[in-house]
C-alpha cells in the first residue's frame, strides 16, 4: 500500500472521526444539558448515600455518549463524583423527557 492510498484510506477518515466525537464531547459538556445532569446528581439520594456532600463531577471522554431530538435527550457517561475525601465513579444512563431529568446507575 502506497503513503497516498494509506493517508487517503485510513488517516484521514480516522482523524474525520476522531474530531467529529471530540467536537461532540466539547459541545456536551458546554451546554446547559451537563449543567442540569450536574444538578440533578449532586442531589441524587444514591450518589449523596454513597460519598455524601459533592464537591464536583466530571464526565470521562471514553466512553460517551449523547443522543438529541427535540426535547428527548438521552446520555450515557462516565462520571466521577469527588468529595473532599473520597471518589465514586460509575457509568449512568440519563434521560430528559418534557424537561425533566431522570438519571439510572447511581
Amino acid at each position: 500500500m502506497t503513503r497516498g492510498k494509506l493517508v487517503r484510506y485510513f488517516v484521514i477518515p480516522v482523524v474525520a472521526v476522531m474530531a467529529f466525537w471530540w467536537g461532540g464531547y466539547f459541545f456536551f459538556t458546554g451546554s446547559s444539558e451537563w449543567q442540569e445532569i450536574q444538578a440533578v446528581l449532586t442531589t441524587d439520594p444514591g450518589i449523596r448515600a454513597k460519598v455524601g456532600d459533592v464537591k464536583s463531577i466530571s464526565v470521562a471522554p471514553f466512553p460517551f455518549m449523547y443522543r438529541f431530538s427535540g426535547d428527548y435527550v438521552r446520555a450515557t457517561l462516565r462520571v466521577t463524583v469527588v468529595r473532599t475525601v473520597s471518589e465514586y465513579r460509575a457509568t449512568i444512563d440519563a434521560e430528559r423527557r418534557a424537561g425533566t431529568w431522570s438519571v439510572q446507575g447511581t
